[in-house]
């Protein structure tokens, strides 16, 4: 033999020999066969999760003087000593990595640790105040600054940890409290509050605020009847992705369904700022920001009037209004002041409103519904 051939192993010519049961069996456990293949194919990809690695964590020592070529003594693992009453040393060089995570979250959320409680309470009120009780919310050492209400600090870091860390209980702790319900306006000797306290850091008042550029996005989405409230699941793209000599990123704005999730589903492109949202003061992404900045430009006045988002938003909502309340034009701005602003328009705004639609059309009445301070801010 000079020639060798290799091919699928098999058994061939053995069929015709078996009897007619095991024909029969062996043609359906082929049928099974094949079904079970065509399952398998149909079937996606499993869900992902991440996991410990379980590899022994390397050595970790001290660099003599900054060196990092003169190593000194192993450090086990732990973290900072300067709070009292808390471990700083987790155990020993042998722990596992998933073992020193899980002393550390114990450390992080210990009823002993004081700043924990406090620096998540403070986030939240800052988040719906504009400023928090510490008004620098990534230091509430000695360096940032002194707390307003440290008694209320205190009580709300109570509070949270009292009610198993759930921040959905403690954001609606803070919107049904009177310091949040407070009106901005007609408020009781307002002249001898202002002369002590014109930054309002003792809370006598509410102080407008001013959405941030993705509330604003998702509010203006809301009120056109085009926001797309599905939740979890992958989030989307607004960007073209294009590889070149470098990644090349290119806002697109297409105005379909998929993107008009709400803004916290959005993949953010930390090296290509968003310009619209960019102009609204959304902080750039690839830098940190505990604190946003507020600005007033007529970049911004310009972005909402003429940006194509906001011009589309404008057209949508006015569709929705011939649908929702007819014909009629002062019906329509009825509907439109209840949507965008939760309240009925005054007799001289109405009229002046179903002016602006009789002679500029729907669509120019909900743009310039959308650029109305009371639209725009929290009072």
């Amino acid at each position: 033999m000079d020639q060798v051939f290799f091919g699928d192993p098999g058994i061939e010519g053995t069929t015709p020999s078996l009897d007619a049961g095991r024909r029969e069996a062996l043609a359906a456990a082929e049928a099974r066969l094949a079904a079970l293949e065509e399952e398998v194919k149909s079937l996606r990809d499993s869900d992902k999760v991440f996991g410990p690695v379980t590899a022994a964590p390397p050595a970790v020592r001290v660099h003599l003087r900054g060196n990092p070529e003169v190593s000194g003594d192993e450090v086990g693992p732990g973290t900072i000593s300067l709070l009292a009453g808390l471990p700083a040393r987790f155990g020993d060089a042998s722990l596992s990595d998933g073992m020193r995570r899980a002393a550390l979250a114990d450390w992080i959320t210990s009823p002993h640790n004081p700043l924990t409680a406090r620096v998540i309470v403070n986030r939240l009120w800052h988040h719906h105040f504009g400023v928090g009780l510490v008004d620098t919310p990534s230091d509430l050492g000695l360096g940032g600054g002194r707390p307003s209400h440290p008694e209320l600090l205190d009580w709300l870091a109570s509070e949270v940890a009292a009610r198993g860390w759930s921040l959905k209980a403690l954001h609606r702790l803070i919107c049904t409290s009177h310091a949040y319900r407070q009106r901005s306006v007609g408020v009781p000797d307002a002249a001898a509050a202002l002369a002590v306290d014109a930054d309002n850091r003792l809370l006598w008042r509410h102080s407008p605020r001013r959405l941030d550029a993705e509330s604003l996005r998702d509010a203006t989405l809301a009120v056109s009847g085009c926001l797309n409230d599905a939740m979890h699941g992958p989030g989307y793209r607004d960007f073209d992705y294009e590889e070149a000599y470098a990644p090349v990123y290119r806002y697109v704005t297409p105005d379909t369904p998929d993107l008009w999730r709400r803004s916290i589903y959005r993949f953010v492109v930390r090296s290509t700022p968003h310009a619209f949202l960019t102009t609204l003061d959304c902080p750039n992404p690839a830098n940190l920001a505990p604190a946003r900045l507020e600005t007033t430009t007529a970049l911004q006045s310009l972005a909402l009037l003429n940006n194509d988002f906001m011009l589309r938003q404008a057209g949508h909502w006015a569709r929705r209004l011939e649908r929702e309340a007819g014909p009629d034009p002062a019906a329509q701005v009825v509907r439109a002041y209840r949507l965008a602003l939760a309240r009925e328009p005054e007799d001289a705004e109405a009229a002046a409103a179903v002016a602006l639609v009789t002679s500029a059309g729907l669509p120019q009445f909900c743009r310039m519904l959308l650029n109305t301070n009371e639209f725009l801010f929290v009072d």
